[in-house]
C-alpha cells in the first residue's frame, strides 16, 4: 500500500501485525494505545483520501458541467447552459484554478446577457473582479473587463462602459494577444458608434477584422465586426457605403464554415437588412434578407439548434407578412411557434403569437386574432421583468417589443366596441376590457422603468371605476397609428370618441409644443396648444358640459406624457381655467381615498445651497419658513442637516401626512437616472421608497409628497412616465411635482399658495392647484404657462 501525507507516513511506521498472546498489563496498555493510535491515524488517512477523491470528483464535475454548458449553449438551450455553468461556478475554486473560474464566469455572463438578464450578468462579472485584480492572466482579464464594458453599454451606462474598456485595453497591451485585441476592439467600436463617432467606429471595426483575418477559426469575430460596420454605415446616413456593404457582407458571411454562430449572425444580418430596406425602399433587399434567414434555418436544422430555427422561420414569416402574403406567413409562423414550444423558449414564443395575432387581424378573423394576442401576453407576462431591463444602442426595447402587443389588443377591442350598438352592455364590456388592457400596459411600463415587478404592490389595486364620482371624468388619450382614441369614463359610464390624427403627428406636435413652453416666455406656443386642444379636448366638450364636469383626470400615454394638460388653449382660455386637472399612471395604480384633512402633520426639508454641481435655490429658506407658518409645522431640516441619514431617522420615529422637499429633483430615462438631491448625496427612487416605507405598518400612508423643483429630460417620454409613477413607487397617495424647473420666485409663490388652498375645508388637491394656477394666470407677469404650467397633481387628486 502506497501511503502519502502525514497520516500515510505514520501508518507506514505503526501498522505492523498484531500478535495475539498473553501480555503484561503494561504491555497490554501500551499495545492498546498503539492500536488506538493506529485506528485514529487510519481514520485520518481514509478522511484525507476521501477529501482528495471528493476534490477530484468536484474538479471533474466542474469540468463536465462546463462542457455540458457549452453544448447546451451551442444548441441554443440557453436556460440549460445557464444552470450548468451556475453549478460549475459554485464548484470552482478561484485560487486553485483561476483560469477555469474566469472562463466559467465569462460563459455565465455571456448566456445571461443573451437571455436579457443584464443585471445578473453584471453581478456575476463584478463578483469576479477581485480575482481579476490579482490575476496575471492578462488575456482573460482583458476579455472579462471588455465583456463587462459591453454589458454596461447594453444598459446605456456610458461612464461605466468607458471605464472598463480603458482597463481592458491596458490588459490587452500586457497580453499581446491578437485574438483578445480583436474582440476588445469590436466593443470599442460599439461604444464609439453609440457616441455618434461613426467614422471612428468603422475604422476600429476594420482594424479588428484585419487582425482576426490573420488568425485561424475567427470567422465569428469577423462576422460580428462586418455586421456592426454595416449597422454603423446605415446609422451614419451614408447610403452609398451601406449599399456597397450590402453587396459584399452577405457573401462573405455565407462563405464562412457552418456553425451555430454563423446561423445566429445570418439572422442578425437579415434583421438589419429588413431595417435598412424600410428606409431605402429597395424591394430587392427583402430577397437578400430571406436568403440569409433561409440559410440560417438550414444550418440550425442540421445542427439541431431549435432556438435559431425558431428565429429563422419566424422572421421569414415576418418578411411574408410585410409582403401581404398572409398564408405563407402563417405557415412559417406556426413552424416558428412549434420550435419555440419544443424547448420552452417563452421569450421567443410570444413574438410569434403576437405575429399570428397580426396575421389573423389582417385577414379579418378578429376572434382568432384576439386569442393569439392574449396568448402572447400570457406568455410574455411572467418573463417580461427579466427580459427587458437592458437595452443596446439606447434603443428602448420595451417600447419596441412589448408595448405594441398591448396597444394592438386595445385597438382590436376598441374596433370591436365601435361595431356594437351605442349604449349596449356588450359595447360597455368591450370598452372596459380595452381600458383594462391599457391599465396592464401602464403597470408593465412602470415595472420596466423602476426595474421592480412589485412596483404596484403598495397601491389600492382594486379600483375599477366603471363610473366616476359626480363632476369628475377620467380620460385615457391613446395615440394609435391612424387615430387618437379618447376613452372617457364619466359618472354615467364609458364613452369612446376618435380624433383623426395619428401617433406620429401627435408626437411631432407635442415635442415642438413642450420646447416652446419651456424655453421662452413668448406666445409662439399657442398654435400647437390649440391644435392639441382641438384633438384631445374639443371632441369631448359636449359630454363634459352635459355631465357638469369640473375635474378632469388624465392617464396619458406616449408623447402625451410630456405636456401638462392644464396648459391646453381653446383660443380664449386655458384648460385649467375650466377644469381642475390631475395626472394618473392608471386607475388601478391610484389610491382614490379622500384626503383626511384632520391629519396635516408635515415634514419640511430643503436645500438652498449649490451642491454636487447643481445651482443654489435661494428662495428655499423663505419657502420653507412660510410653509411652516401656514401648516403649523414642527419638523424642518435644511442644508447641512438635509441628509439621507437625517431623513431616515425622522421617518423611523415619526409619522407624517405630508412630506415637502424643496430641492433639485431629476427624472431621467431610467430609475437610476432619477433622484432627489440632498446635501450629501442623491436620494434615488429605491431609497425614497424604503424611507417612506419605514412607516408602512402605521394605519395611514403619506397623503402627499411635494417636490417643488423637479425637472424631466426634455422630450424623454420614459422620464415623464417615471415622474407620473413616482407616487406608486414611493408608496404615497399623491404627489405634487413639476415637469420642468421653474424660476425660484414663481415656484415659491405657487407652493405657498397651494398650501393655503389645501387647508380650506372640502377643497381637493386638484382644486387647490387649479386655484393656484388661475391666480398666476391673472397676474400679467406670470400669465405664460412657463411659470405655472409644469405644476402637476399626480396620483390621488381627492
Amino acid at each position: 500500500m502506497r501511503c502519502e501525507g502525514t497520516a500515510g507516513f505514520l501508518i507506514s511506521k505503526l501498522a505492523k501485525p498484531v500478535e495475539f498472546q498473553l501480555q503484561t498489563d503494561d504491555e497490554v496498555g501500551m499495545k492498546t494505545r498503539y492500536i488506538f493510535v493506529f485506528f485514529i491515524i487510519f481514520s485520518l488517512f481514509l478522511l484525507e483520501n476521501a477529501v482528495a477523491a471528493q476534490a477530484n470528483v468536484s474538479d471533474h464535475t466542474s469540468d463536465t458541467l462546463t462542457a455540458k454548458g457549452r453544448t447546451f449553449y451551442q444548441q441554443g438551450n440557453y436556460e440549460e447552459a445557464m444552470l450548468a455553468w451556475e453549478q460549475a461556478l459554485r464548484l470552482s475554486e478561484p485560487k486553485k484554478n483561476t483560469a477555469a473560474y474566469l472562463d466559467t464566469s465569462l460563459h455565465l455572463a455571456d448566456v445571461c446577457q443573451t437571455l436579457g438578464y443584464h443585471r445578473k450578468a453584471i453581478a456575476m462579472l463584478e463578483h469576479a473582479l477581485p480575482v481579476v485584480r490579482q490575476s496575471q492572466d492578462h488575456s482573460r482579464n482583458a476579455v472579462l473587463l471588455s465583456r463587462l464594458a459591453d454589458i454596461y453599454f447594453s444598459m446605456g451606462k456610458p461612464v461605466k462602459t468607458a471605464e472598463y474598456l480603458a482597463e481592458s485595453m491596458k490588459e490587452v497591451r500586457l497580453s499581446e494577444n491578437p485574438r483578445v485585441l480583436s474582440s476588445v476592439m469590436i466593443n470599442m467600436g460599439n461604444a464609439l458608434s453609440a457616441d455618434g463617432d461613426y467614422v471612428g467606429a468603422i475604422s476600429v471595426y476594420e482594424e479588428a477584422i484585419s487582425i482576426a483575418e490573420q488568425l485561424e477559426g475567427e470567422s465569428g469575430m469577423i462576422s460580428k465586426a462586418l455586421i456592426n460596420s454595416l449597422r454603423v454605415a446605415f446609422l451614419s446616413g451614408n447610403d452609398e457605403l451601406t449599399r456597397t456593404m450590402l453587396r459584399d457582407i452577405p457573401k462573405q458571411i455565407s462563405g464562412f464554415p457552418d456553425s451555430h454562430q454563423k446561423a445566429r449572425d445570418l439572422i442578425s444580418l437579415a434583421l438589419l437588412i429588413r431595417e435598412i430596406q424600410s428606409k431605402l425602399s429597395d424591394s430587392a433587399l427583402a430577397q437578400s434578407a430571406y436568403q440569409a434567414l433561409s440559410e440560417a434555418g438550414r444550418i440550425s436544422g442540421d445542427l439541431g439548434d431549435f432556438r435559431s430555427m425558431s428565429y429563422a422561420y419566424g422572421y421569414m414569416g415576418q418578411l411574408y407578412e410585410d409582403a401581404g402574403r398572409q398564408g405563407d406567413a402563417m405557415k412559417l409562423t406556426r413552424q416558428a411557434m412549434f420550435f419555440a414550444q419544443q424547448k420552452k423558449f417563452p421569450e421567443i414564443l410570444y413574438l410569434w403569437q403576437w405575429q399570428m395575432g397580426r396575421l389573423f387581424k389582417a385577414g379579418g378573423d378578429m376572434e382568432e386574432a384576439m386569442k393569439a394576442y392574449l396568448s402572447a401576453i400570457s406568455t410574455l407576462d411572467p418573463i417580461r421583468q427579466e427580459l427587458f431591463q437592458g437595452y443596446r444602442s439606447q434603443q428602448d426595447v420595451f417600447n419596441k417589443s412589448v408595448k405594441p402587443v398591448y396597444l394592438e389588443i386595445t385597438e382590436l377591442l376598441l374596433r370591436q366596441a365601435e361595431a356594437m350598438a351605442e349604449g349596449s352592455e356588450a359595447r360597455k364590456a368591450k370598452l372596459k376590457q380595452a381600458r383594462d388592457t391599457m391599465e396592464l400596459l401602464k403597470t408593465a411600463e412602470l415595472q420596466d422603468f423602476f426595474g421592480d415587478e412589485c412596483v404596484d404592490a403598495g397601491q389600492a389595486g382594486k379600483n375599477t371605476l366603471e363610473q366616476t364620482p359626480p363632476h369628475t371624468a377620467v380620460l385615457f388619450p391613446i395615440p394609435m397609428p391612424d387615430s387618437l382614441a379618447l376613452l372617457l369614463t364619466l359618472p354615467d359610464g364609458m364613452k369612446l370618441i376618435r380624433a383623426p390624427v395619428g401617433a406620429e403627428e401627435i408626437k411631432k406636435t407635442v415635442t415642438l409644443y413642450r420646447e416652446r413652453l419651456q424655453t421662452r416666455p413668448n406666445k409662439r406656443f399657442i398654435y400647437e396648444s390649440q391644435k392639441l386642444y382641438d384633438w384631445i379636448i374639443r371632441p369631448l366638450e359636449s359630454e363634459l358640459t352635459a355631465q357638469e364636469i369640473d375635474t378632469l383626470v388624465v392617464a396619458p400615454d406616449g408623447a402625451l406624457r410630456l405636456i401638462p394638460f392644464a396648459t391646453l388653449y381653446d383660443g380664449k382660455q386655458f384648460l385649467i381655467e375650466k377644469y381642475a386637472t390631475a395626472t394618473i399612471p392608471a386607475i388601478k395604480l391610484t389610491n382614490t381615498q379622500p384626503f383626511d384633512k384632520s391629519r396635516l402633520s408635515i415634514l419640511l426639508g430643503g436645500l438652498s445651497e449649490g451642491r454636487q454641481g447643481f445651482s443654489p435655490l435661494p428662495g428655499v429658506p423663505s419657502e420653507l419658513k412660510d410653509i411652516r407658518t401656514i401648516m403649523n409645522a414642527e419638523e424642518m431640516i435644511e442644508n447641512k442637516d438635509y441628509t439621507v441619514a437625517n431623513l431616515t431617522r425622522r421617518f423611523s420615529t415619526d409619522a407624517y401626512a405630508i412630506v415637502h422637499v424643496a430641492t433639485h429633483g431629476v427624472f431621467g430615462g431610467t430609475a437610476d437616472d432619477s433622484f432627489l438631491l440632498t446635501y450629501d448625496s442623491k436620494l434615488n427612487m429605491n431609497q425614497l421608497e424604503h424611507m417612506l416605507g419605514l412607516g408602512r405598518f402605521r394605519e395611514q400612508k403619506v397623503e402627499l409628497l411635494t417636490m417643488s423643483a423637479c425637472q424631466t429630460a426634455l422630450g424623454n417620454e420614459r422620464a415623464a412616465m417615471g415622474l407620473a409613477g413616482v407616487a406608486v413607487k414611493a408608496g404615497v397617495k399623491g404627489v405634487i411635482a413639476t415637469l420642468w424647473f421653474v424660476d425660484d420666485e414663481a415656484t415659491s409663490l405657487a407652493i405657498r399658495e397651494f398650501y393655503r388652498q389645501l387647508r380650506k375645508p372640502g377643497l381637493t388637491k386638484a382644486k387647490a392647484m387649479q386655484n393656484v394656477q388661475k391666480n398666476l394666470i391673472s397676474q400679467r407677469r406670470y400669465w405664460h404657462p412657463l411659470y405655472w404650467g409644469p405644476f402637476l397633481v399626480i396620483g390621488n387628486w381627492m
